[in-house]
């Protein structure tokens, strides 16, 4: 498993796009699903066509605070 982390950090200073199977590496450009969870978290569903394992991962985005009032 270590390698895997290893590796998913080098493409992600790499630029690439998607995310790799958590079961197997393959790479991943497209989840089964994503639902949002609230206004900051985005939860999607990978689903690994080479060796059919299913995980799911959270994206969370900063929230803008307005300070002005």
């Amino acid at each position: 498993m270590e390698l895997l982390h290893h590796e998913h950090r080098a493409r992600q200073k790499s630029g690439r796009v998607g995310v790799l199977c958590a079961q197997c590496g393959e790479d991943l450009y497209m989840p089964e699903w994503s639902e949002w969870l609230d206004n900051a978290r985005v939860r999607h569903l990978w689903t690994c066509e080479a060796c059919g394992y299913a995980f799911e991962t959270t994206v969370r985005y900063a929230i803008e605070v307005d300070t002005a009032a």
